[in-house]
């Protein structure tokens, strides 16, 4: 096993010895769409950069059993990016950005209470399944962490290079967010950051980041800021 396969990928957030056991969620999925069965090779990820050859040796609709073979690790990701966010009010849409941010490879995300914010709830849950998804689809090993709530005024000290996608004229500082080895953007609402809240940037000196010519949706930015930063643009 030199390299990540090109086929599928299964994750199990649990590996304890030498045997993997899906829960009952995934183990359908495996015997009664994909219809693996005993004997199938399959390969599965940990979510933590490790990769298993492992051999199905039990099989139902119900518990789904697989032996492994072999082991590989994988260094994670020299750049990592964390993005804070606004939850827009239609769901779908922060749905729609969390698959997309994961297959494009952010480390982290974070969903923030801003004055405008149109939403305060969120089925954490769901949101985990979505991310396994993309995990998924996407090949990744290394599984991006989804933050509980945070407050705005809360992410103003982050460790890393903290940058803020803003509609505004300020020159822009998209070499140094590009370049830096680990990085933080704050997204706001659709309504937009409150005075309060630019003033409070302005004065941690938070730099701005140009996502383009025009006004974005809040989910479509942070796809934006997520393709700037690894150059996916």
């Amino acid at each position: 096993m030199t390299d990540i396969p090109s086929g599928q990928l299964f994750y199990a957030g649990s590996v304890e010895g030498e045997l993997i056991r899906f829960d009952t969620f995934e183990s359908r999925h495996l015997y009664k769409v994909l219809r693996k069965r005993e004997g199938d090779t399959i390969f599965i990820t940990d979510g933590r950069g490790r990769l298993f050859r492992s051999r199905i040796i039990a099989a139902n609709a119900n518990r789904l059993t697989a032996a492994v073979e072999e082991i590989k690790y994988f260094d994670p990701p020299g750049r990592r990016l964390h993005v804070y966010i606004a939850p827009p009010k239609n769901i779908d849409r922060f749905e729609w950005f969390l698959e997309k941010a994961v297959e494009l490879g952010v480390w982290e995300i974070t969903p923030i209470h801003t004055t405008f914010g149109e939403r305060s709830k969120l089925n954490f849950e769901r949101l985990e399944k979505i991310i396994v998804s993309a995990l998924k689809q996407s090949l990744r090993l290394y599984k991006p962490t989804l933050h509980p709530w945070k407050k705005f005024h809360d992410i103003l000290n982050s460790n890393d290079a903290l940058f803020a996608a803003l509609c505004r004229n300020e020159t822009p500082a998209n070499a140094a967010y590009v370049q830096s080895p680990s990085a933080s953007v704050v997204i706001g609402p659709e309504g937009g950051f409150s005075p309060d809240e630019l003033n409070r940037l302005r004065s941690a000196q938070i730099p701005a980041i140009r996502l383009g010519r025009h006004r974005l949706r809040t989910e479509t930015a942070g796809v934006a800021a997520v393709c700037l930063y690894y150059g996916n643009a």
